[in-house]
């Protein structure tokens, strides 16, 4: 699974740099997307969806009474002054539900991910290089449900991903879509377990006794945020790093997309799906998927 996750990555990867080849030769005859008149640019929305179910002498059984909620922040910055640019990427997921047979919320999703980027660019003026910092967590402790006792298996930071890369960055910017392509070859990355709870244990890649794992390595990012109509929008990201340190064929792969639908101007259909790899937190594909009509505010 790990290998055709991979090499879907990859191919997905050449299939946009391919489309975009033909999108840098014509670019001085399309309408760029016009930054405002003092640099900035700013695309985001929150997402609120809210679900409930209740049951009264069901002869089918389920749930007497559950309720589930969660919310999603996606928030992009661009700002260019000069040769200088900064690129800021923001992305929240945060969800709960309760049901009547625990009698408490439980947690279903838990993401915090900041980018910053910053870059100069070339005589091309597609093609930028720079500085980019990346922190990608959890903002509340989880739990394994399905033993009892309910064990703490994740926290904040715990685990915990920094990034620091230089490298060099594609970007094409169209009155309605956005691409961004980013490599290092020399990437810095340290993967953290600050919770006391798992000190003395090997966990998330790092030893007993030890708090921060220093690996090193290459990188490769990708935004993409298209829209296709009035109504649908489609927001992806992807993610590949190989630690040069540790078995550099294990390549880490992290996958979001985002597809949401307006069907009114505060109302949207959105749906999530997250796709993971990381051979030293888990040594199978995690796959999240999130379906729900919900409130959708732009920011």
């Amino acid at each position: 699974m790990k290998r055709i996750l991979i090499s879907i990555s990859f191919l997905l990867i050449a299939f946009s740099l391919s489309g975009q080849k033909q999108d840098i030769q014509k670019i001085s005859s399309r309408k760029m997307k016009s930054l405002d008149s003092t640099g900035w640019e700013k695309t985001g929305f929150f997402i609120f969806n809210v679900n409930q179910a209740a049951l009264s002498d069901w002869s089918s059984g389920g749930e007497r009474f559950l309720i589930g909620i969660n919310g999603i922040v996606n928030y992009a910055l661009h700002h260019q002054k000069g040769k200088y640019s900064k690129d800021t990427y923001i992305d929240i997921e945060l969800g709960a539900v309760e049901a009547s047979s625990f009698r408490k919320f439980r947690k279903t999703i838990d993401r915090f991910d900041v980018t910053l980027e910053l870059d100069h660019i070339t005589s091309n003026k597609n093609l930028y290089y720079g500085l980019l910092f990346n922190l990608n967590t959890q903002l509340l402790g989880g739990h394994n449900y399905a033993i009892a006792g309910h064990n703490k298996i994740s926290s904040f930071l715990s685990p915990g991903k920094i990034i620091l890369a230089p490298g060099i960055d594609i970007k094409i910017r169209k009155t309605e879509s956005y691409f961004s392509f980013f490599v290092s070859p020399a990437t810095a990355r340290w993967v953290t377990k600050i919770d006391d709870d798992f000190y003395d244990q090997y966990k998330f890649g790092i030893d007993s006794a030890q708090k921060v794992n220093t690996e090193f390595g290459a990188y490769i990012t990708t935004h993409y945020n298209v829209k296709f109509s009035k109504t649908t929008r489609y927001i992806g990201r992807l993610d590949l790093y190989s630690n040069y340190l540790r078995k550099p064929g294990n390549v880490d792969v992290l996958m979001n997309n985002l597809f949401t639908v307006n069907i009114s101007n505060v109302f949207a259909v959105n749906i999530l799906l997250d796709i993971i790899y990381d051979d030293d937190i888990k040594r199978r594909t995690q796959i999240q998927e999130i379906f729900g009509l919900g409130l959708k505010l732009k920011l």
